[in-house]
């Protein structure tokens, strides 16, 4: 019996292509979903590739912000601290101005990132239909109450755009005292932060430097009244910016 002729190029094709964007877009979902507050594993080399060839395809090392100069020295200072609960903190190798962010202050009244400068700043990004960010909000006030009188501020914007009193009543059951209220009703503040990649979802989460630089970046929850949170914190509030 004659064999039936093989299906054209063309389809053979198609039908790897296809495969390949399935597996690719299988893995990044598995990553995206298992990460919670943990990094994944840092990529191995290739068994099969020669020595040095990692080596040979970091990129140089950057010129450092003018403006962001402090913040470079924290963020050399934090790099071995983002583990354990912070482990999905992201420190900054080349420190940048955050854009200056406009949202509510809680009287309505317009507040910008700008005003924190000065201050070390975990800016928080939340909703209350967001699971992970209501339980982050209690261990936040507690760290807030940790470093309270210190040079740091909580910064927690909620991005609700509607039944805007659910926040601060979820704020008020779950005996959060010691963060201060800041809403985005219309949630410009996360497709800003979004549109520059900087948020892939809720929470988001940037500690900033005195200077208004970007130190680190976290995208998922983390225990943030943990020892590990408090360790990166203090560190930042210790190192010198001299």
């Amino acid at each position: 019996m004659a064999k039936p002729p093989p299906p054209p190029r063309s389809f053979l094709l198609v039908v790897k292509a296809a495969s390949i964007t399935i597996a690719a877009s299988v893995a990044f979902l598995y990553v995206i979903g298992s990460m919670g507050g943990k990094k994944p594993p840092a990529r191995a080399v290739d068994e099969g590739a020669p020595a040095g060839a990692a080596d040979q395809s970091a990129a140089p090392a950057a010129e450092v912000n003018a403006a962001c100069v402090t913040s470079a020295k924290i963020a050399a200072a934090l790099k071995d601290l983002a583990k354990g609960e912070v482990a999905a903190m992201t420190i900054a190798t080349k420190p940048e101005p955050m854009p200056d962010y406009a949202f509510d202050g809680p009287d309505g009244a317009p507040v910008s990132l700008a005003s924190f400068k000065g201050k070390t700043t975990l800016l928080n990004i939340w909703a209350t239909w967001c699971v992970p960010c209501r339980a982050e909000m209690p261990a936040l006030d507690r760290l807030q109450q940790a470093f309270a009188g210190q040079n740091f501020q909580v910064v927690a914007v909620n991005v609700d755009t509607t039944r805007l009193e659910r926040a601060k009543a979820f704020l008020a059951e779950t005996g959060v005292k010691s963060l201060t209220y800041y809403g985005d009703p219309k949630a410009n503040l996360f497709y800003e932060m979004k549109q520059s990649g900087k948020a892939l979802g809720l929470p988001t989460t940037a500690l900033i430097g005195a200077d208004g630089c970007q130190i680190g970046l976290m995208n998922g929850p983390a225990a943030w009244d943990s020892a590990d949170a408090k360790a990166l914190i203090s560190r930042a509030l210790e190192t010198p910016s001299n």
